[in-house]
């Protein structure tokens, strides 16, 4: 798995995600305009995007193309998962949601683009660790978390009209959130959960991982915690590090922190 981590680290290869639904009908344009934080207008080849419940908190995200029939969306989590969020706000929408056999090939070097194969893939147990020593949360680290906490703001296109959280975009826009997205290294190993600094709750663990590096992982804590300081929880101790990773530049020799 080592030459395939640095193969991919390097830039090198391709990740492939099954399973896009294609959004069409006469309503598709409004409807998936009023569900995500992107603004279709705008849209002129692959662009993240996300779909926020009332609270502007976070519940689903994928990648958005362009179709001649509507707009393709490649789930960053499950295609059911994207699929129910959109059907739950579907009422007298003319829109039709089509599973499609096809592939979301995620590039190292950052290109996106859809195929009906997956040849010459990276393994894809490989991805979690990739994106992790990235800095790169999966949607299972941020479900429930305003975009501004988690490094993910940029997916959020301001002025476009309303969309499902789209208040609590505007009120919170040019405001200073409490939290972000620290990376965690594992002085004692433990469980995901609540952090602790000195006996006071700063914050969560969202993931914890088993890599070539030791156990490193992703957390959500207040902004006044600063790089270096070690938090406490599930039976564990971490020093909250930046992100990416300094082994997401990998020499190919294994850290001994």
């Amino acid at each position: 798995m080592d030459p395939l981590l640095a193969k991919a680290l390097s830039g090198e290869g391709f990740f492939a995600f099954p399973g896009l639904l294609l959004l069409r009908g006469p309503d598709a344009f409004s409807f998936l305009q009023g569900q995500c934080t992107r603004d279709l207008r705008r849209l002129s080849g692959p662009a993240g995007a996300l779909f926020l419940n009332h609270k502007g908190q976070i519940e689903e995200a994928a990648t958005l193309f362009p179709h001649p029939e509507g707009f393709l969306l490649a789930p960053w989590g499950t295609l059911a998962g994207l699929r129910n969020r959109l059907r739950r706000y579907l009422v007298f929408d003319q829109v039709e949601l089509v599973e499609l056999p096809l592939f979301r090939l995620l590039h190292t070097d950052g290109r996106e683009e859809v195929t009906e194969g997956a040849e010459g893939a990276l393994p894809p147990e490989l991805y979690p660790l990739y994106a992790l020593l990235r800095g790169q949360p999966l949607l299972e680290d941020v479900r429930g978390e305003l975009p501004q906490s988690v490094g993910l703001l940029h997916l959020v296109d301001y002025g476009k009209g309303c969309y499902v959280g789209q208040e609590i975009m505007a009120r919170t826009e040019g405001k200073e959130v409490h939290y972000r997205l620290v990376g965690l290294r594992a002085l004692e190993g433990g469980a995901s959960g609540e952090l602790f600094l000195e006996g006071r709750r700063v914050g969560e663990a969202k993931r914890l991982l088993e890599t070539p590096f030791g156990v490193l992982g992703l957390a959500v804590v207040r902004k006044e915690v600063p790089f270096g300081a070690v938090v406490e929880g599930g039976g564990g101790r971490y020093r909250v590090e930046s992100l990416p990773f300094p082994e997401a530049a990998w020499s190919g020799r294994r850290s001994s922190a």
